[in-house]
């Protein structure tokens, strides 16, 4: 049998293929250097200790109606995280902060009238810390005054 026509020698399709695996190898370099690594940054809020309510003020039914929040967090990703809110039952703050990454930060939030007052005898309120990356709940306990 001859020849066909059109047949690609061998030393141009070896160039093909060479060239094809470049193209690809170059295009995995490319996702690795350019878009890795912002695919694998994340911020993330841990809550150090134990977050408290100080209650500050009573009213005539002795329930709580104003106070300050502490609370500590440190951020364990490798994205810096903004808070934009600390949510209870009870209350809502716009607290905004940044907290970078590694980095820990002592949030105060000011209570100076809780949306329904906290009953006698509570002990712990549950709640919320919203972020611009997510939502991270805490517990924090309740101190009344004597």
């Amino acid at each position: 049998m001859g020849r066909m026509r059109g047949d690609l020698s061998a030393p141009v399709l070896a160039i093909i293929v060479t060239i094809g695996i470049i193209a690809a190898g170059l295009v995995l370099l490319a996702w690795f250097w350019w878009f890795a690594p912002q695919a694998g940054r994340a911020g993330v809020l841990q809550v150090l200790g134990m977050p408290t309510f100080i209650c500050e003020e009573l009213d005539n039914g002795g329930n709580c109606v104003k106070g300050a929040l502490v609370l500590s967090v440190k951020n364990v990703g490798n994205a810096d995280v903004t808070i934009k809110q600390v949510v209870t039952p009870y209350f809502n703050s716009n607290n905004s902060s940044k907290v970078v990454a590694g980095s820990s930060v002592d949030i105060l939030v000011e209570v100076n009238s809780v949306n329904r007052p906290i009953p006698p005898g509570t002990l712990a309120v549950d709640g919320a810390i919203l972020t611009d990356l997510g939502t991270y709940s805490f517990t924090a306990s309740i101190v009344w005054p004597k």
